[in-house]
């Protein structure tokens, strides 16, 4: 039985207000944020474009930083489908910023990917720097608070986002065979050149849209400790589970594995699968397609609005009242159904349970 996402919510409670509804209309400002020699050896500036709730008087918003897809080859911070997400989100009180990073192959080859990828990895950390050091030297033009920073993106936006949540040294990247650890070092290291030395590139929470990573096991849960990932099962350009990136051929990991090792290691997680859907079918670079980009906002809006509101601890209550031995039928928050659980057999996550009264309860078992 698959059940919609938005009907299992409207069913579990009433959602409103900040985070949740669309309050706001939204502004944008675009900002320079670093630079960096680019494939080509050039030096390359480095901007984003914010979008802030017009007329909020919040000054300790969260911020969502969405990143675009397009290999490493193509895409923009102008792209239609992380714009559209970012206007849904800055409606809804959040600070939303999509940014540049640099693009560009030498050549069609695994080493030069991921050459790319550590560029692209070095760029975001040094937007995260530039909240922070804008927070602390300029006085916080952003309204905006530091420890609330999710990060994420499209297809090869979202491998940067998860590379930057954990990949953590350049003894994982030497994991791979294909990289090539002496590059890494002369641009910087893991943390790279790209602007705003001195302050922390952490972030709290990572999503990926369609996009994966060389080694899951770099998942650890002292790292970034919340992650969540929509992909779909027909994706034949970055594996739903586990295969290579074609035309390069390199070895990846995609959402599927991505929760699995997450759920293992008891971070926040969960998985939104469309059953025999291609590769980004929320939208591309152009265009987007309202039918899957629902599903996203839906995803989105739930999770960074459980991270928002603390939830992890109000629910625990919630979980004292059940009794321990009481069945309940259970479902993902993508509406897959799992089966029959009492509450101390449910593993670790956010769960629909329905009581026998026909009535729906989201329930956190950390």
């Amino acid at each position: 039985m698959r059940v919609r996402l938005g009907l299992l919510i409207s069913l579990l409670w009433a959602q409103s207000g900040r985070y949740w509804d669309s309050l706001f209309n939204w502004r944008l400002e675009t900002a320079t944020y670093g630079e960096a020699v680019s494939v080509l050896g050039s030096l390359q500036t480095l901007r984003a474009n914010f979008y802030i709730p017009e007329a909020d008087t919040v000054t300790n918003r969260p911020v969502i930083v969405i990143l675009f897809g397009g290999a490493y080859i193509s895409g923009s911070r102008n792209d239609a489908d992380v714009t559209h997400i970012a206007r849904y989100f800055a409606k809804r009180g959040y600070v939303a910023a999509t940014i540049d990073y640099r693009i560009g192959l030498t050549q069609p080859t695994a080493t030069e990917w991921i050459k790319a990828s550590v560029r692209a990895m070095h760029d975001l950390k040094a937007f995260i720097r530039y909240l922070k050091h804008s927070f602390t030297e300029e006085g916080n033009p952003y309204g905006i608070d530091t420890n609330r920073i999710y990060v994420g993106g499209s297809s090869a936006g979202a491998f940067t986002a998860l590379h930057a949540a954990y990949l953590t040294s350049e003894a994982e990247l030497a994991q791979v065979p294909q990289a090539d650890i002496s590059y890494l070092s002369t641009q910087g290291g893991i943390e790279g050149n790209s602007g705003n030395p001195g302050y922390s590139s952490r972030f709290a929470g990572v999503f990926s849209l369609s996009g994966g990573m060389l080694k899951t096991s770099w998942i650890q849960p002292d790292k970034v400790s919340a992650v969540i990932a929509m992909h779909g099962t027909g994706d034949v350009t970055v594996p739903y589970r586990s295969g290579s990136l074609p035309i390069i051929l390199l070895p990846a990991e995609g959402g599927y594995n991505i929760d699995s090792v997450a759920a293992a290691r008891g971070l926040y997680h969960a998985l939104f699968t469309w059953r025999g859907a291609g590769h980004v079918p929320y939208g591309t670079q152009q265009s987007v397609n309202p039918t899957y980009m629902k599903d996203v906002e839906e995803f989105l809006r739930y999770h960074f609005y459980q991270w928002n509101t603390r939830f992890a601890t109000s629910l625990q209550s919630e979980l004292q009242d059940k009794s321990p031995e009481m069945m309940y039928s259970v479902w993902s928050l993508d509406g897959r159904y799992v089966g029959e659980f009492s509450i101390g057999d449910l593993p670790s996550g956010v769960w629909v349970l329905r009581q026998r009264t026909g009535t729906f309860r989201r329930v956190y078992r950390p």
